[in-house]
């Protein structure tokens, strides 16, 4: 299974298939970690799997449907179709609950230990981070309850969507309080060999925590339409000033860590850069294109078609997705684009316009190109509507999975079905694992398909 190969992966990569927190049965004097060596060896791995988890399936189907990506083979070709099968979620739910909700309620429990309320605060903004990404994929999930998975007492109950996003603004809320309150004289401070994000610096932190915010502040406005609270984390919150902000996670080539794009493709060769996307690009003729997307063995930029199979179609270019090429969790070029979504809806046509010039520009400067020609055309750009913003930040955004969110949020860009099937559309969430059916038949939900609109998804 795919997640099994990912897991052996990680554990040559940092050598922690396992750690140790019991007793040693084969030494009586076997002396326990520390909760500070705990911390220091737990936070860098956390930080690890969540990094490479926004490569795996679960983002990698979302950019399918998104039409970034193209399947070639197998599952990948399948979920092209919307064929997707509620066997194909069960490891990517699981690497979730087995793995990084583990990891970061121990640090969470070793921090609490050790008074280090520096590191409890990281891993509450990282929890609140995949907490949303797992319910924008399946809605409703365990949380208040998922210790039940482990526990061997039961199976978990379901939260709503609703309380879970309270929980996530929550988390993110406790997450700022400890960093604030946190006291270099008591418990362990992170540094760069501890937090591999930002190598220790808590006021970026606070700001990717208010930015994470924002992105799950749009859904609110969408579920309501009221974007004043986003308009008012904008206005009352520090934000990312700049590039250097963002919440970007490095691969260490020391540690044999890759890239899971580069493995998937370039090694595994499941998927090929989707059609929609390589004309978007060519249409515009986007200096991007060349970062973006590889040209193939003739020489030419060749998108895949949904559900096709055309294995001389292009993978993703190196600048995105080589061995060592970081992932970007939330970046400055993404906070511009809701900058400028959230002033649009909100009247301020101007505030629009110049953040989506700035989000166009960042992205642009990210790869080192300037282009003043273009950019006239493309980022200077008077009385920017919503389809603008939406069609600008899915190219800048190419590889993460937020795009299939803003697609179902606004309906741009204008993708179209695979099949020309204008009924059911583009699907808007994934499938409950077979094994929660056949565990925890009591609490999954039993009436859910790949259409069914989630409690912000509102037409």
């Amino acid at each position: 299974m795919m997640i099994k190969k990912t897991l052996v992966l990680l554990a040559i990569g940092l050598g922690l298939m396992v750690y140790v927190t019991s007793c040693n049965v084969f030494d009586d004097d076997f002396e326990q970690p520390t909760p500070e060596e705990e911390l220091q060896d737990r936070m860098p791995y956390a930080q690890y799997i969540i990094a490479y988890w926004q490569g795996l399936d679960m983002a990698r189907y979302q950019l399918q449907w998104a039409q970034q990506l193209g399947g070639i083979r197998g599952i990948f070709n399948r979920i092209d179709t919307y064929a997707m099968e509620s066997g194909d979620t069960d490891d990517i739910w699981y690497f979730y609950y087995s793995n990084i909700y583990i990891e970061l309620k121990s640090i969470i429990a070793y921090a609490e230990e050790s008074g280090s309320r520096a590191f409890r605060g990281i891993a509450r903004i990282l929890q609140a981070y995949c907490l949303g990404m797992m319910t924008d994929t399946w809605g409703d999930l365990p949380f208040s309850q998922a210790n039940e998975y482990f526990a061997g007492t039961g199976f978990p109950a379901y939260d709503t969507q609703d309380i879970i996003y309270m929980e996530m603004f929550q988390l993110l809320e406790m997450g700022i309080a400890d960093l604030r309150g946190a006291d270099p004289a008591v418990g362990l401070f992170p540094g760069p060999d501890h937090d591999m994000i930002y190598g220790g610096d808590l006021d970026k932190w606070e700001k990717a925590a208010n930015v994470i915010r924002l992105r799950y502040m749009l859904r609110m406005g969408n579920q309501g339409d009221d974007y004043s609270m986003a308009l008012d984390n904008i206005q009352s919150r520090e934000l990312f000033g700049s590039a250097h902000d963002d919440m970007v996670y490095h691969f260490d080539q020391s540690l044999n860590q890759e890239n899971p794009h580069h493995y998937f493709d370039e090694n595994r060769r499941h998927t090929r850069v989707g059609a929609y996307f390589v004309n978007m690009l060519k249409e515009q003729n986007d200096p991007r294109l060349p970062y973006f997307v590889k040209d193939n063995i003739n020489g030419n930029y060749l998108g895949l078609e949904p559900g096709s199979i055309n294995f001389n179609a292009s993978f993703p270019a190196a600048a995105v997705a080589s061995k060592d090429t970081p992932i970007k969790l939330i970046s400055h070029t993404e906070q511009m684009f809701m900058e400028a979504e959230v002033y649009f809806r909100m009247g301020d046509q101007v505030q629009a316009d110049m953040a989506f010039e700035e989000a166009v520009i960042s992205s642009l400067r990210s790869f080192g190109i300037e282009d003043p020609e273009w950019e006239a055309e493309h980022a200077s750009v008077e009385n920017v509507t919503i389809e603008q913003i939406i069609n600008a930040k899915y190219i800048a955004l190419f590889l993460n999975p937020e795009v299939w969110s803003d697609y179902r949020r606004t309906g741009y860009p204008t993708l179209t079905p695979y099949g020309n099937d204008t009924l059911q559309g583009i699907p808007r969430r994934f499938l409950y694992p077979w094994r929660e059916f056949n565990t925890n038949s009591d609490n999954v939900p039993h009436d859910v398909t790949l259409y069914t609109r989630m409690w912000w998804d509102v037409e």
